[in-house]
């Protein structure tokens, strides 16, 4: 009973310590995502497209921070209407969601999807959950590496601040039917992922997360 407690309570601080790290307005903010599972075959889940907005001026905080001269203006007009939002911050707790929300989906695990997803993204992941758990197959999918992660599209649309950006992967990625025998991929053989996701926040919310709303691979 105190092993289940303690797991338990480490689970707690694993799950608050992230959010608090996405959640701070430093910048640590997600896209709308597109983790994968069999309608996409290695390369994810479902995929949910949002057009990142351009803005028109620069911030020099945030200029080293992507080379499009949009996505600069973008982050600098994100910074101007958030002070406390952070390009670097956000990029490395963008990473670390983007883990966690894969591994929840290949998992099956909706419950820990819904800290992270807007309604729209949570709908589509768990409906191909369902479908997977429906034809009887389970995912052995393991992130090896993000290779890269860079900002593609930035801005804020009517107070709402959105950030796209391209992740590129490494993965293990196996299908297996209910009798346990693989019909999808190689245990031996890395895969590569490629995700542009988009996050957003309300500006002036009183909630620091950033939701993912949006994703498509490629």
């Amino acid at each position: 009973m105190l092993d289940i407690v303690l797991m338990a309570m480490v689970a707690v601080f694993i799950a608050l310590r992230l959010r608090s790290e996405l959640g701070k307005k430093t910048g640590n903010e997600p896209l709308r995502p597109n983790p994968g599972s069999s309608p996409y075959g290695r390369d994810g889940g479902p995929t949910i497209d949002a057009e990142p907005v351009e803005i028109e001026q620069a911030d020099a905080s945030v200029v080293d921070m992507a080379e499009d001269p949009a996505v600069r203006r973008g982050l600098g007009e994100i910074r101007r209407a958030d002070s406390y939002f952070d390009a670097g911050e956000f990029l490395e707790g963008a990473k670390s969601a983007y883990q966690i929300i894969l591994e929840a989906f290949w998992a099956g695990d909706k419950d820990a999807l819904k800290g992270f997803l807007d309604e729209t993204v949570l709908s589509q992941f768990s409906s191909a959950i369902d479908q997977r758990e429906q034809d009887g197959l389970t995912l052995e999918n393991k992130l090896l590496d993000i290779t890269s992660a860079e900002f593609i599209g930035a801005g804020v649309v009517k107070r709402q601040a959105e950030i796209t950006l391209h992740f590129s992967a490494e993965i293990i990625a196996v299908t297996r039917d209910g009798d346990g025998n693989v019909v999808d991929g190689d245990l031996s053989d890395a895969v590569g992922l490629e995700d542009k996701w988009t996050f957003a926040r309300e500006v002036k919310s009183r909630d620091p997360n950033w939701t993912l709303v949006a994703t498509r691979a490629g």
